[in-house]
């Protein structure tokens, strides 16, 4: 049986967020079926959830059926160079990348330290220090609650973007279990000057554990303790701007880096929060922005969604007033 009126603080890493009116546990295809009737009986939307890690709950009632997913089961097959790791959608994304790191499997070790779930990061493309999710992956496969039936589909069918798939518009798709194909032997991703300072400074960053390790000890310096705080991680993308419009901004501001992007080139958003607006530790409410990058947003006890709201807001309108730049959130919304 579901259960009924689940605050949805609980439920999401940014601790914010009122009742949901059912939520049930997707622990078995069976259970993931029933939901999704259960939504349809009553005439409810149904929202799949992981850990919470990418979620902007609102303070007020959701009338909504959460799917939290809870399947658990990790297995590797191996073939030739490569092996294939297939993870049901439950499955933590750590615990992912932890085992497979430990088995010296190359494509997921920059991605350490990611919240979530596996069945979450496709939707996301989750990407960090150099690498993305698209890097390694193979296929998935969803249930569609329209059609009743379940598919699979490669990265073509999942219209991966920059933090951005067709899981984000199409939420009759559920996530049920994914595969990466990740290889034993590669060179290490160490470009991101994060990494390439403890290269510097003399440390070898020679294998996945290596490399895994090092991006969580920069990552506890980059993000709050969620033991004692909220977060959802980078609440905004990196915008992508033209070349026109980046030689502008760099007029003005010469230490602005740009990165070659499909689209144009694309900015780092927490340079220009830090360097051009000095919004370091910048605070609404019980939110604000987190001291040591203030890319990421931190809700503290008692916060509200109304308070996050208020300071993500306040701080595209300062973005924009400052560079014309009108930025995206990578956080999805939940109303």
């Amino acid at each position: 049986m579901p259960r009924e009126n689940v605050p949805l603080a609980s439920l999401t890493t940014l601790r914010v967020g009122g009742p949901a009116r059912f939520v049930h546990t997707g622990d078995s295809m069976e259970s993931i079926k029933a939901a999704a009737a259960h939504s349809r009986s009553c005439g409810l939307s149904l929202y799949p959830l992981g850990q919470g890690s990418n979620v902007l709950a609102g303070d007020a009632p959701i009338d909504v059926v959460i799917l939290k997913m809870e399947t658990n089961e990790l297995t590797f097959k191996p073939d030739s160079d490569f092996v294939e790791v297939i993870a049901d959608a439950g499955v933590s994304w750590e615990r992912l990348v932890q085992e497979c790191t430990e088995q010296g499997l190359w494509g997921v070790e920059n991605l350490a330290g990611i919240p979530g779930t596996a069945g979450a990061a496709p939707v996301q493309n989750i990407g960090a220090y150099g690498a993305e999710l698209a890097d390694t992956f193979a296929w998935l496969e969803c249930y569609d609650t329209a059609t009743d039936m379940l598919m699979r589909l490669d990265a073509e069918g999942c219209a991966f973007g920059y933090r951005e798939s067709r899981f984000k518009h199409e939420p009759n798709l559920i996530i049920t279990r994914i595969a990466l194909r990740l290889a034993r032997t590669s060179t290490p991703k160490t470009s991101y000057a994060d990494l390439q300072k403890l290269m510097d400074a003399g440390e070898l960053l020679n294998t996945p554990q290596k490399i895994a390790d090092a991006v969580r000890r920069v990552r506890r310096v980059k993000f709050p303790d969620l033991t004692q705080e909220g977060t959802a991680g980078s609440f905004f993308k990196n915008p992508t701007i033209t070349a026109n419009a980046y030689e502008e901004l760099q007029a003005k501001y010469p230490a602005l880096q740009g990165f070659a992007a499909p689209s144009g080139i694309k900015i780092p958003l927490a340079w220009i929060l830090d360097h051009v607006l000095g919004l370091r530790g910048y605070r609404e409410g019980r939110a604000h922005l987190f001291q040591n990058q203030p890319l990421v947003l931190v809700t503290e006890n008692n916060a509200t969604a109304q308070d996050v709201e208020m300071l993500a807001n306040n701080v595209s309108e300062k973005v924009f007033a400052a560079t014309n730049i009108l930025i995206e959130r990578e956080v999805r919304s939940l109303k």
